[in-house]
C-alpha cells in the first residue's frame, strides 16, 4: 500500500512540474507574440531600381512608407505591390512618406519598383508615435500638386486638377497662373484670326479651348521647364497652403511664387566692429 501511495505522490507531482512547464512554455509563447505584435516596422526605400516609379515620383533613398490612404502600413513589399496594383485601374492610393523627420503625402498606382527594407524597431516606434498625433483628412479631399524649383530655391507649385475656366476663358486662366507668355501669344491669334475673319476667330477659340482641355497641365509644366525651373517634388495636398508647407518641410530655405505661407528669410551674419588702429593699446603696451 505504501508503494502505492507513493508511486501516485510521485506520478501527481510529475503532473503537476509538467504543467507549471507547459504554463510557463505558453506565458513566454504570449509574451513574445505580443512583443512582435508591438514591434510594427515599415518600409525604407533602400535603393530605386531600373526605371522604378519611385524615381517618377521623386521619393529619395530612406524615404519611409508610413500609412495607405490614412491607415499604418505594416506588412511586407510584396503585401504592398498586390495591394497598390488592386482595385479599378481608375483608382489612386494615397501613401504617408516619412523623409527626415517629416510627413507629407503622394498618391499613387501600381508597383513602385526599388530595394526597400525594413526600419528598425526605435525608428520605427518614434515614426508611430508622431504619425498617430498626425491629422489626416478624407481620401477625397487631397489633389495632387507639382512643385518645380530653379537654382535660386524659388518654387512654383501648382494643382494639376482639371478645371473648366481653362477651357472656357482661357485668358482669365493664363493670367491667374502668371503665364504673360502664352497669353499674348493667345491674343495675338484672337485678333488676327478676328480681323480677317468671324467664323475663323470662332474656329481658334474652339481648338484652344480643345487643346488647354486636355492639355493644361503639360502646357502648366512645359512654361515651368521654359523658366529653368525642374519638376522637384509631387505631393497630394488639400489646399494650396497645405502643399506650400510640404514643400516648405521637404526643404526650408524655399520661397514660393503666389506665397501662401511666411517667406524664408534668409539669416545675414552682422557684421564685426573693427577697432581703428591706435585706439586700443597693445597687451604688452598697457603693463608697462
Amino acid at each position: 500500500m505504501q508503494d502505492l501511495n507513493s508511486q501516485q505522490s510521485e506520478s501527481e507531482n510529475e503532473d503537476f512540474i509538467k504543467s507549471e512547464m507547459s504554463d510557463e512554455n505558453s506565458n513566454k509563447l504570449n509574451e513574445s507574440s505580443s512583443e512582435e505584435a508591438q514591434l510594427q516596422t515599415f518600409l525604407k526605400l533602400k535603393e530605386h531600381g531600373q526605371s522604378s516609379r519611385t524615381k517618377a515620383l521623386r521619393l529619395k533613398e530612406n524615404d519611409v512608407i508610413v500609412a495607405v490612404d490614412g491607415s499604418s502600413y505594416h506588412e511586407s513589399i510584396d503585401k504592398l505591390v498586390d495591394l497598390l496594383s488592386s482595385g479599378e485601374e481608375g483608382d489612386m492610393w494615397l501613401l504617408t512618406v516619412w523623409r527626415n523627420g517629416k510627413f507629407f503625402e503622394i498618391f499613387t498606382r501600381g508597383p513602385l519598383g526599388g530595394i526597400f527594407e525594413f526600419t528598425r524597431p526605435e525608428e520605427s516606434q518614434m515614426i508611430m508615435e508622431l504619425f498617430q498625433k498626425r491629422e489626416m483628412g478624407q481620401k477625397e479631399e487631397y489633389r495632387i500638386f507639382e512643385a518645380l524649383r530653379d537654382v535660386k530655391r524659388v518654387v512654383d507649385v501648382y494643382d494639376t486638377t482639371h478645371t473648366q475656366l481653362a477651357v472656357i476663358l482661357p485668358p482669365v486662366w493664363l493670367v491667374q497662373q502668371k503665364m504673360w507668355e502664352p497669353l499674348l501669344a493667345i491674343l495675338c491669334v484672337y485678333l488676327i484670326t478676328f480681323s480677317v475673319n468671324i467664323y475663323l476667330f470662332i474656329l481658334a477659340v474652339v481648338l484652344v479651348g480643345l487643346y488647354l482641355r486636355k492639355g493644361q497641365v503639360t502646357l502648366r509644366r512645359s512654361y515651368g521647364l521654359f523658366q529653368d525651373r525642374q519638376v522637384w517634388a509631387i505631393v497630394a495636398a488639400r489646399s494650396d497652403k497645405e502643399a506650400q508647407e510640404m514643400c516648405r518641410n521637404l526643404d526650408e530655405k524655399v520661397n514660393f511664387i503666389n506665397a501662401v505661407v511666411k517667406p524664408y528669410k534668409k539669416e545675414v551674419p552682422k557684421p564685426r566692429k573693427r577697432n581703428k588702429s591706435g585706439n586700443v593699446l597693445k597687451a604688452s603696451q598697457q603693463y608697462t
